[in-house]
């Protein structure tokens, strides 16, 4: 992590437009595992960000990324603009920002990347991407659909996902420790 402490702010702001970029690619890399379920690879992105660019630099790359879809470019998933708000997909954007503060608050605790604890840090990030994206869509259907769901049946209904995410955490915890590695010697 300390890698990123040489950089001039120049480099990390790049380095902020560059997970940026690489979520709203990820929204579009789709992997049909359990179709009709789509895997993206953003959440793969999320969680490399706050790995890499920290507590400060990872939410903001996110940020960066929402605003962009949210004043009409194309960057999510299924679009962009002001009503994306209320798609049901638009909670897992907000824990986005979440996931990308708190894994990058976390991994400066790491001092010696291993697979184990990078896998720790990604579940982490994931769960908390969750822990936003539930309640929003939970909110959704009763205050602005008008479709009572429970928050059980919300979850449930998510449980596919899981699977998709849980190779994306071992990918990740795979690839962080040599990359960790690599970095630290830039």
């Amino acid at each position: 992590m300390f890698w990123l402490h040489k950089r001039k702010r120049t480099e990390k702001m790049v380095l902020v437009a560059l997970f940026s970029a690489l979520t709203w690619i990820g929204a579009y890399l789709r992997v049909d595992i359990i179709p009709p379920v789509p895997f993206t690879f953003q959440n793969l992105m999320v969680i490399m960000a706050g790995v890499l660019l920290g507590p400060r630099y990872a939410p903001l790359s996110q940020l960066v990324y929402l605003l962009l879809g949210l004043v009409g470019v194309p960057v999510f998933s299924q679009g962009g603009g002001l009503s994306y708000i209320f798609r049901p997909g638009f909670g897992f954007i907000l824990g986005f920002v979440g996931a990308a503060a708190v894994v990058g608050a976390l991994s400066f605790l790491i001092r010696k990347p291993t697979f184990l604890n990078c896998l720790g840090l990604t579940l982490t990030g994931m769960l908390v991407i969750y822990l936003i994206a539930l309640p929003y869509l939970y909110l959704l259907n009763h205050l602005v659909l008008n479709e009572p769901v429970a928050l059980g049946q919300i979850a449930l209904g998510l449980t596919p996902f899981l699977l998709g995410d849980l190779i994306k955490a071992l990918l990740i915890a795979g690839l962080i420790p040599p990359l960790w590695r690599r970095l630290s010697e830039l």
